[in-house]
């Protein structure tokens, strides 16, 4: 070896040497960098092959920059990262949602319901006290507009979720945008396959973290170092272009009667929907659609229930005007956002049925004149025809035809009757025709309910709450009161809420395991960076000692002074 090759081997050193450092530096200014991977430098011993002596050493070089990460953990953190997104939305729907039903509070659904309950009992214990009936009035008001108040909540809850989800897709596209870019620079560094896009490759990783957070991932490097990016089987980020996704609206009737616009995901190009299989929108558009409608559904059953069963006792009960067959809410109007009180009772608590029971009587069969009325007036009203029959009993009204036939009470069928003001209205005339002989058979009470009459009527809606009508198993047995259907509905989202945050603290938990996994591989310790820069600054001295020391051998030799 001469000693021009030995000179060499120093300036190699000094080279390897200042690389270190620069490599050193780079992990010490970037230590607190989200994102950042610890560098390394690959040092290799350089060598010939000499036909005298064998392979002989010409000093070092560095090989190579790598950064130090483990893959395999980061693919694992961005699934999680997928999950966390979407128990997180999750968990925000439940808070708020149990926030909006405020159970169990004296302004909540189920005390409403109890004061209900009870004003029907004080009803039934005092039927002749004026303030009694109007506490009915009063008690079923305030209980319909809890049962509005928490349907809107909910409602105007699932249109706010608009704004979120629309703004979490641009940052969707924002993101794979920049990851596309990205990708041509690392092709574009690697391309001779001599160098390493490290800080590049850190910055694609940070953003496909983020777009994790947001939507499901699938993440495969095709043979340039572009990031190839799906989710749910749909290419997102390709060779050479990012995917749009965007929204679009469904538009819904909300109880008020007014069109509101949901928004949902597609893709913009084809027009596709897309539904994430995890993330952050995921979580969003599982709130909306599952949750929030599910719950809705059920506050839709309940008041539904609460009216069916109350007007099913009410209409059987006499009120203090002398009638019966009154409804107490609006028959036509059964949902939690619409549920109202009936035009009779709102308009005069007399209308209120608390009485029940008495002599029912069965008049002899009449002929009303003129038969069956016309198909343009199909009406005929029975009080015309006798004051006697003004307190009709419920399904008390029978009709045969001159030729036997007996024809049946219902929508949908015969005729339909209304009890309270004791008018029959034919339907179905192709089963007889106008002036046909009719035959009128009535029942009705004789017992004077146009007094203050007895509580039997309250007291039995008043027992509303306690009675199974609900939820059949499955031998069709029902197995629940309204009051506590809806006390298994708020148990249920409880259960359900701490299901969730369980979730949601166990993927926080998994991650943090894993970024402190990932951080004792490819975390910056500046301890480590001390040792090495100290390390490369003694190798970097000795190098130059090397190279003065041979200076002085080649001037030696030279023989300069």
């Amino acid at each position: 070896m001469g000693l021009m090759d030995a000179l060499n081997i120093g300036v190699r050193g000094l080279a390897a040497a200042q690389s270190s450092i620069d490599v050193t530096g780079q992990n010490i200014s970037n230590a607190n960098t989200e994102g950042y991977s610890r560098k390394r430098a690959d040092l290799e011993a350089s060598a010939v092959v000499s036909e005298l002596y064998g392979q002989k050493g010409t000093g070092v070089e560095v090989t190579n920059i790598n950064r130090v990460r483990d893959a395999f953990l980061d693919r694992q953190t961005w699934e999680q990262a997928g999950d966390l997104g979407q128990t997180t939305e999750l968990d925000n729907a439940y808070t708020r949602l149990e926030n909006i039903l405020r159970e169990p509070t004296e302004n909540g659904l189920a005390a409403q319901m109890n004061k209900f309950w009870a004003s029907w009992q004080d009803l039934a214990n005092g039927p002749g006290n004026p303030s009694a009936r109007e506490s009915v009035k009063a008690t079923a008001n305030v209980l319909i507009d809890t049962f509005h108040n928490v349907f809107k909540q909910i409602e105007d809850f699932g249109m706010s979720m608009n704004n979120p989800l629309d703004q979490k897709s641009k940052d969707v596209n924002n993101i794979t945008n920049q990851i596309y870019q990205l990708n041509e620079q690392v092709a574009g560094t690697e391309a001779t396959g001599k160098q390493k896009a490290n800080d590049t490759r850190d910055k694609r990783d940070l953003l496909v973290r983020k777009l994790s957070q947001l939507i499901d991932v699938q993440t495969v490097e095709d043979s340039h170092g572009r990031e190839i990016i799906t989710s749910g089987g749909n290419l997102l980020v390709g060779p050479s272009e990012a995917v749009q996704i965007g929204t679009y609206g469904i538009n819904t009737t909300l109880a008020d009667g007014s069109i509101s616009t949901e928004l949902r995901l597609k893709f913009m190009a084809s027009g596709l929907a897309f539904n994430p299989r995890s993330g952050a929108l995921k979580g969003i558009m599982d709130s909306r659609g599952d949750i929030l409608t599910r719950y809705k559904d059920q506050l839709n059953m309940l008041a539904k229930a609460v009216v069916t069963q109350v007007n099913g006792k009410h209409i059987e009960g006499y009120t203090l005007n002398h009638a019966t067959g009154v409804y107490f809410f609006d028959p036509t109007k059964v949902n939690a956002g619409n549920i109202e009180l009936s035009a009779s009772v709102n308009a005069d608590s007399n209308n209120i049925a608390a009485a029940k029971g008495g002599k029912i009587v069965e008049v002899t069969s009449f002929l009303p004149v003129g038969g069956i009325p016309a198909a343009l007036t199909p009406a005929m009203d029975l009080k015309t025809i006798s004051n006697a029959y003004q307190n009709l009993t419920q399904g008390g009204v029978k009709l045969t035809l001159a030729n036997g036939v007996v024809l049946d009470e219902g929508a949908g069928k015969d005729y339909i009757v209304d009890y309270e003001k004791g008018i029959i209205t034919f339907i179905n005339y192709a089963k007889y025709n106008p002036a046909d002989t009719i035959n009128v058979k009535i029942a009705y009470n004789t017992t004077g309910f146009s007094g203050n009459g007895n509580g039997i009527g309250a007291a039995d809606i008043a027992e509303i709450r306690f009675n199974k009508s609900m939820t059949p198993d499955k031998q069709g047995n029902l197995t629940q009161s309204v009051n506590e259907y809806y006390s298994a509905v708020i148990g249920k989202m409880g259960i359900e809420k701490n299901q969730n945050s369980s979730r949601k603290d166990t993927k926080t938990f998994l991650i943090q395991q894993m970024d402190s996994e990932q951080s004792s591989i490819s975390g910056v310790s500046l301890d480590e960076e001390m040792s090495n820069m100290i390390k490369f600054e003694n190798s970097y001295k000795a190098s130059a000692k090397y190279i003065q020391t041979v200076s002085q051998m080649i001037e030696t030799l030279l023989g300069i002074q």
